[in-house]
């Protein structure tokens, strides 16, 4: 089995992640619809900067987070954590980022909001229909 297309087929396959960012001793946590690039490995969000996690994220872009649906079936459990870094896009790569956004999320055209880059610099994901708690991890030679 390819490691890196299974997350990656996971994270196509879902829309919306959970962003934990820091700055000092202040913490925050936000779910934000993403779009996901599996050849630079990054998703893209919009969000205001005036939202507290995005002053928090202008302060310190290291972010974690994860994508995990609810399922009620213990074997059914798939979901990943993730580390990262952010940044807010300008000129054409915001161009860019935004049309592709706009493609999956048409509404968001509605919305006067930045679009967000997290590099993704760690992946582990769960995935029970693999055997139950196994683990896959990106990079590859990730232990």
């Amino acid at each position: 089995m390819n490691k890196t297309k299974h997350i990656c087929d996971f994270i196509k396959n879902n829309h919306l992640l959970t962003l934990c960012v820091n700055s000092h001793s202040d913490l925050w946590c936000a779910n934000c619809y993403y779009i996901f690039d599996s050849n630079t490995m990054s998703l893209f969000i919009m969000t205001s900067e005036e939202s507290y996690h995005s002053q928090l994220m202008m302060l310190n872009k290291n972010i974690a987070g994860t994508i995990a649906p609810q399922p009620k079936n213990i074997i059914d459990i798939k979901g990943i954590q993730f580390k990262g870094y952010i940044e807010k896009l300008t000129n054409k790569e915001e161009k860019r980022a935004k049309k592709n956004y706009y493609n999956i999320f048409p509404a968001a055209k509605l919305i006067s909001a930045p679009i967000w880059e997290i590099k993704l610099t760690m992946i582990k994901m769960t995935d029970n229909s693999l055997g139950f708690g196994k683990k896959l991890t990106w990079p590859p030679e990730m232990t």
